[in-house]
């Protein structure tokens, strides 16, 4: 009996050690974070001064990481100023108009009058999740900015197929523009939008589809452009066309679980449809040579460690956009509106939903978002929603000069 003991005790201290040294591993990376993120930006327009703030740690931080509160609870200790101020019905869907879509909007009491608006998109694979559960952490740090953040509810598969998520969302779009003013002082004309994995599929596609009118059906005269995009570990290839997933999964999977439950039709037959809900296609000949409006900036961040949506994934998307801004002939002006620079956030050991669980890596991915956000609104915020549209040019882009630009990116 003592000598089972003694072995017992001997492997329960190893199990404590191990767990201690993966313990000490992942918070030695997560406060590394800081760094990759700032270096992120080094390349952006953002200066740097404004950049060393991102993922610093003060005491009420470190408190709202280690005290077992409730995230809201936790966040609001470093916040105290911001609250959930209300839930909004922002339309009734559905055969009889009897399903509300709902939005929940938070607000600093610091928060100015006419402020900008941050539109969040929650994630879950288009079939789960919840506008109760966004990531507090970022969601607080925009507000306590001054900014009013509106956290939505979209309808989910299997229940509806794609496009009638993207529109439900450019649905809350249509409705800030008719009431934010007037029901929460914001600034109707001044949205950015975000999301995380299916939320930040469906923020890109934001931010590239305001000129689809067919995806406004009953609001067709309302401009849902963004003045931003936030897209965290976003899909944008339906069609795997790198075969990005297919090298990690020989079965299909991506396209398989797209076919069953988001898209609810077959790739094949319907390559076309696919591509229209992949944001990287819209770089495609047939698409540039109609875009008509500027292409918003873009803040992309993905995890290098990511198994649900694969790293190359964003990093193609990125490279695309990248590609066609610097490729676009200097006759065109649609290349940065207002001078603002895309921004690629690499984080390295950083697994899917890496922001939601509070810590120093969230905490400073947050940061990083609330720098982007302030520079698209200074350097954005006097130009008018029309200067949008490529002036004088939208007739001028020849399938040739589209061929010539795709066939560069």
């Amino acid at each position: 009996m003592p000598i089972f003991s003694r072995w017992s005790g001997a492997i329960a201290g190893l199990v404590q050690c191990v767990v201690a040294a993966n313990l000490a591993k992942w918070y030695t990376q997560n406060l590394s974070s800081k760094e990759f993120i700032r270096g992120a930006f080094i390349a952006s327009d953002i200066a740097p001064e404004k950049l060393e703030n991102i993922g610093r740690m003060t005491l009420k931080r470190w408190l709202s990481v280690f005290l077992p509160l409730p995230q809201p609870m936790a966040v609001s200790m470093c916040y105290p100023g911001v609250s959930k101020v209300r839930t909004i019905a922002y339309a009734h869907v559905g055969k009889t108009k009897t399903t509300k879509l709902l939005m929940d909007v938070y607000k600093s009491r610091d928060a100015p009058p006419n402020a900008p608006i941050f539109l969040y998109i929650h994630g879950g694979g288009w079939v789960i999740g919840d506008r109760r559960i966004p990531p507090f952490a970022c969601v607080y740090q925009v507000a306590s900015m001054g900014w009013v953040v509106c956290v939505i509810d979209y309808r989910l598969s299997p229940g509806v197929a794609f496009p009638t998520h993207l529109i439900d969302a450019k649905r809350a779009v249509a409705y800030l523009r008719r009431n934010a003013r007037e029901e929460f002082s914001a600034n109707p004309e001044f949205i950015v939008v975000g999301g995380e994995s299916a939320g930040g599929h469906l923020a890109s596609l934001m931010g590239l589809t305001a000129d689809d009118k067919s995806l406004q059906p009953g609001f067709e005269e309302v401009d849902t452009s963004v003045r931003g995009v936030i897209d965290n570990y976003g899909v944008h290839d339906f069609t795997d066309r790198y075969g990005i997933y297919y090298s990690r999964d020989k079965r299909h999977g991506l396209i398989n679980y797209l076919e069953f439950l988001v898209m609810q039709k077959k790739f094949k037959g319907n390559v076309e449809d696919f591509e229209r809900a992949s944001p990287i296609a819209y770089f495609d000949e047939d698409r540039v040579v109609r875009r008509r409006d500027i292409i918003p900036p873009f803040m992309i961040t993905h995890g290098t460690h990511d198994n649900t949506v694969a790293f190359n994934d964003s990093r193609s998307f990125f490279d695309r956009l990248h590609h066609y801004r610097q490729n676009l002939s200097s006759s065109y002006q649609n290349k940065e509106l207002g001078g603002v620079r895309d921004v690629f956030v690499k984080v390295p050991y950083a697994s899917h939903m890496f922001n939601f669980l509070l810590s120093p890596r969230a905490l400073a991915h947050g940061d990083a978002v609330c720098a982007f956000l302030d520079n698209v609104y200074q350097k954005t915020k006097d130009i008018p929603l029309e200067a949008r549209f490529i002036s004088g040019h939208a007739t001028e882009i020849t399938s040739t000069e589209a061929s010539d630009l795709v066939a560069r990116l």
